[in-house]
């Protein structure tokens, strides 16, 4: 088997590296986007955990952010209407994460 198609941790990250690392690399980050996606649409309630410990830490992060801005943007306070047009823009943006 030629050398290129050897697993070479060292070239990972790199123009050289092996076609599974790119593979790995984008499907993790699909998996990533889809969680934000779930975090702020609301679609991810927040049962379950997450194997990772980051991964899930920055999950329950979104998940916190989004909770709290609904609940302040249903309330008659000065905060209110900017909590309301916080989580549209949000929501709007997940409008580009085709994934």
């Amino acid at each position: 088997m030629a050398e290129s198609y050897l697993d070479r941790p060292e070239d990972d990250n790199t123009p050289k590296a092996h076609p599974a690392y790119n593979r790995g690399k984008l499907a993790s980050t699909v998996y990533f986007l889809k969680l934000i996606k779930g975090a702020v649409s609301g679609t991810d309630v927040g049962d379950g955990q997450i194997a990772s410990p980051q991964i899930e830490a920055a999950r329950r992060a979104i998940l916190h952010m989004t909770n709290a801005l609904e609940h302040a943007s249903g309330k008659s306070t000065y905060l209110s209407k900017q909590s309301e047009e916080a989580l549209e823009k949000a929501r709007t943006e997940l409008g580009k994460i085709n994934v």
